[in-house]
């Protein structure tokens, strides 16, 4: 019994990630209600076909938590899309 807990938790964990990067389950997307003052943002313009647009990502990333924002530009870019996506209607995508 406590081979099959190992188990079932080990399988959890694996589909927890996709090619090593950890995929987070979208109760856990958060902002800070305050941005960050001294975080220098990336530059999201050379991202073609975008729903919105890159200056949205830039001014969006300040928010982001602080574990967040040491983390790779893909990955950030990632997060702050899926909280976009999750808020934003059809037709406030197209830039």
């Amino acid at each position: 019994m406590a081979l099959e807990a190992s188990i079932d938790r080990r399988n959890h964990a694996q589909s927890a990630t996709t090619n090593g990067a950890v995929v987070l389950p979208p109760a856990s997307y958060r902002l800070r209600l305050n941005p960050s003052s001294e975080h220098k943002p990336d530059s999201y313009d050379d991202l073609h076909q975008l729903e919105f647009t890159p200056l949205l990502f830039s001014s969006l990333e300040r928010y982001l938590p602080p574990t967040m924002l040491s983390m790779s530009r893909d990955v950030k870019f990632q997060y702050m899309r899926d909280i976009l996506m999750k808020y934003s209607r059809d037709g406030e995508r197209t830039r």
